[in-house]
């Protein structure tokens, strides 16, 4: 009989959660876009043939969106950026370096109520990993630890949603700055990508 009423008590739960909270929906979605200008003074000592090799940095991930209020969205997301590039060794000999920031984030945005084409702004903070990795681990020049970091940015952009469709699309610029030693990490982020509202 117990096993026969968990499945109910889940129900229950989740339809108080939903009306507690004001639960209006949850989706899920894909993202890309490219981080420019990152700023990292661990980076400053890597012998590299281009100075501006870290100009702009591919990016890609996963959100996931919690909506709570009709203008309050909560965001979850997994975000993974890179970039390589040759360095320069002391037998003038190139390899290859590579950078690797893989993300959790979790973001709150404020959707301002118009129809189709809707702007927002919000917050949020993430954990980054930096990774930082050469191909020829034999020459002995300075290459930074892996480390974990916390993040904090801010975001605005433009959310597209039809009444009856249950795809948005939204296009996003977010402003990053990552606690490393020293000066923090610093960039910016032009993204895109698509959120399938659940029913």
């Amino acid at each position: 009989m117990r096993k026969k009423s968990f499945p109910l008590w889940i129900f229950l739960f989740l339809f108080f959660c939903k009306q507690a909270w004001g639960l209006t929906g949850l989706g899920f979605g894909v993202r890309g876009g490219m981080i420019r200008d990152y700023k990292n003074d661990n980076l400053n000592l890597i012998p590299t043939q281009d100075e501006n090799w870290l100009k702009e940095m591919p990016l890609v991930g996963v959100h996931l969106k919690i909506g709570t209020l009709r203008v309050v969205h909560f965001e979850a997301s997994v975000e993974y950026a890179w970039k390589e590039t040759e360095i320069v060794l002391e037998n003038l000999a190139t390899t290859e370096f590579s950078v690797n920031d893989l993300s959790l984030n979790a973001t709150a945005k404020y959707v301002f109520a118009v129809p189709v084409l809707k702007p927002y702004a919000g917050a949020g903070l993430g954990m980054h990993r930096l990774v930082y990795g050469i191909s020829n681990e034999e020459y002995s020049i300075f290459i930074p630890e892996d480390q974990n970091k916390m993040g904090f940015h801010a975001v605005g952009g433009l959310l597209l949603s039809f009444p009856a469709s249950p795809i948005e699309f939204f296009a996003e610029a977010r402003y990053t700055s990552i606690q490393t030693a020293g000066e923090s990490t610093r960039y910016t982020t032009i993204l895109g990508g698509l959120t399938l509202n659940l029913p």
